[in-house]
């Protein structure tokens, strides 16, 4: 991520890193908290204002305004201002106070400030500590920005199989793990590719057990909540919820995408969660997506839902569908063999960019793509994929109607040429 906000990525890298981030909602989150640490202008024009600063050149500094001819080894300095730099050496620093400067010869720090404040000395080893401490205090600022039910939970590996963790971090293999399984404080039934939450010991809402549940790539899921809630989850989706439902809503947390029928409780609201927005359910069946942390998707099949995103909100009637965008929802109609198809197992796409269908093929089968060439990235096509055949048959029938030619490297990852 460093590395493509610096600009010195390679082509390859970037490729993968852009297949992460559009395919697993914990990298998108971190590489939005990266980008935050910089001006948008900087990331923008490569950081160019640092070229214009006055640097100086190393081998023309001197001890006292004089050549020594004596040089030293390089040690490294910090130029901090007068009005933060007490004598006794222990100051406040900010970005904007420090300017880091090297010599070949030492500078003698008893004579009169510079105009910009006096001169500290940092050896080599002082340097490296910082320097250690600065990659720890980062590493551990990243890693505490995960949400911590994300730690041990994986999205990209089929082999993990449907992943449910509870509270403690413990976390149970669905796809291996079936029939009737008492766990922590609930107890809950798993057959045929649904988790049914049959009964709960926790006497008191606030008790509540917290539950995680992650379908990774190529695989789909089905949920009954206590309620009688019934959640549908594609690939590459997580959900968050707690059992018994806490306080008077039900809540559940979507990252991906989901086909939803709740159970009617007038007494108690139903709300599903994005990153971005809220969807409040009046007793209905509709599809979320929020695979795109810039457009987040919900089309309504029946009933009604509200949607709102900041300070916006809007009521869809059945066969509409709201995009939120962060800049305002959009209402327009929808097709619902293209929105819900994937719950059999199929993509319709029509006139859709190959761009588009390849941000498919990494949730469904696992597999990274790279466009090695942008050209066709943009071209259209109409079809359709099937889940439950190799990924190979859609390929070949691709090649062999289109200008479209692909091939797999040494890694495993899908180029397209």
């Amino acid at each position: 991520m460093m590395e493509k906000i610096g600009g010195i990525i390679n082509a390859a890298d970037e490729a993968y890193l852009d297949h992460l981030i559009s395919t697993d909602s914990v990298v998108a989150t971190l590489w939005q908290q990266t980008k935050k640490l910089y001006p948008s202008e900087d990331i923008d024009n490569g950081f160019c204002r640092f070229d214009q600063l006055p640097w100086q050149d190393i081998t023309a500094l001197s001890v006292n305004g004089n050549k020594t001819g004596n040089e030293r080894p390089l040690q490294t300095w910090l130029e901090v201002p007068d009005h933060i730099a007490p004598s006794d050496g222990t100051f406040p620093l900010t970005q904007q106070d420090i300017q880091v400067s090297s010599t070949s010869e030492e500078i003698n720090t008893t004579s009169s400030p510079s105009p910009r404040g006096r001169i500290h000395p940092i050896p080599w080893s002082w340097a490296a500590a910082a320097a250690l401490l600065a990659i720890t205090a980062i590493s551990w600022w990243f890693f505490q920005s995960i949400p911590a039910t994300h730690h041990r939970l994986s999205l990209l590996d089929k082999n993990m199989g449907v992943q449910l963790q509870v509270g403690n971090g413990k976390i149970v293999n669905l796809s291996t793990d079936s029939g009737t399984i008492a766990l922590q404080k609930i107890q809950f039934n798993n057959n045929n590719k649904t988790l049914s939450l049959v009964t709960s010991t926790i006497g008191e809402p606030k008790g509540n057990e917290k539950l995680t549940l992650a379908v990774p790539a190529g695989l789909d899921y089905k949920v009954q909540l206590p309620d009688g809630t019934n959640v549908w989850l594609n690939s590459t989706t997580t959900m968050r919820f707690s059992v018994p439902f806490f306080g008077t809503s039900r809540d559940v947390f979507i990252d991906g995408e989901a086909f939803i029928q709740v159970a009617k409780d007038v007494d108690h609201a139903f709300f599903v969660h994005t990153a971005h927005s809220t969807v409040q359910v009046l007793g209905t069946s509709f599809n979320i997506n929020s695979y795109d942390n810039n457009a987040v998707k919900v089309s309504l099949v029946d009933g009604a839902v509200k949607m709102k995103e900041g300070e916006d909100e809007v009521t869809l009637k059945p066969g509409q569908q709201a995009v939120a965008t962060g800049k305002g929802i959009q209402v327009r109609p929808f097709d619902e063999m293209e929105e819900l198809s994937w719950r059999q197992g199929f993509f319709y796409f029509s006139s859709a960019t190959l761009s588009e269908i390849s941000r498919v093929l990494p949730r469904w089968f696992g597999i990274p793509v790279i466009m090695d060439n942008d050209r066709i990235a943009n071209e259209t096509f109409t079809g359709n994929i099937d889940r439950n055949q190799p990924i190979i048959i859609f390929l070949d029938n691709l090649k062999s109607t289109t200008t479209v030619d692909y091939y797999f490297d040494n890694t495993g990852r899908l180029h397209f040429k």
